[in-house]
């Protein structure tokens, strides 16, 4: 975790233009290991701090031209980050927009592409993981009917 700078890594985070892509997907991966192999929590939490590192990922869910492949790595940091702690369920849901961003994944998932699906998968697990805290904001958000959709259409091979 020493050779991380978490300004630059949020930093990165936060761009989302053209080539400035791989930085964010450069930025989303080492993300995503530093969570999945902190053995301290808390000095991860000290280095990452959810109050900052989750409305900017929550804020990729929100640009609609974000790609499938970035899109699911943040799903994937988002969950590390509610694996570690439930409290970062009321960051989530603190972000305007944010469960109906990931809800509406699920109703745009196509099922024959790998990549849709991985992502669908993840934010199924994103919905749940916010469930356990807050699932009047799921349901607000749609997410009963659009999760129940997505089974639906798994079930029967639309899409």
């Amino acid at each position: 975790m020493a050779d991380v700078d978490p300004d630059t890594l949020l930093e990165w985070l936060q761009m989302g233009q053209g080539d400035e892509r791989d930085m964010q997907l450069i930025a989303l991966e080492q993300l995503c290991m530093l969570l999945l192999m902190s053995d301290n929590v808390d000095r991860c939490f000290e280095t990452c701090p959810p109050r900052t590192f989750l409305p900017a990922l929550c804020k990729i869910f929100l640009d609609e031209s974000a790609p499938d492949n970035v899109l699911e790595v943040t799903a994937r940091a988002i969950t590390y980050y509610l694996d570690v702690s439930a409290e970062c369920t009321r960051r989530i849901v603190g972000v305007d927009g944010a469960i109906k961003a990931l809800c509406n994944r699920l109703v745009v998932v196509e099922l024959n592409n790998r990549t849709s699906r991985d992502l669908a998968e993840q934010c199924v697990k994103v919905l749940e993981l916010i469930c356990t805290r807050e699932s009047g904001a799921v349901f607000e958000a749609g997410g009963l009917n659009c999760v129940l959709s997505f089974i639906r259409d798994i079930s029967t091979g639309r899409r």
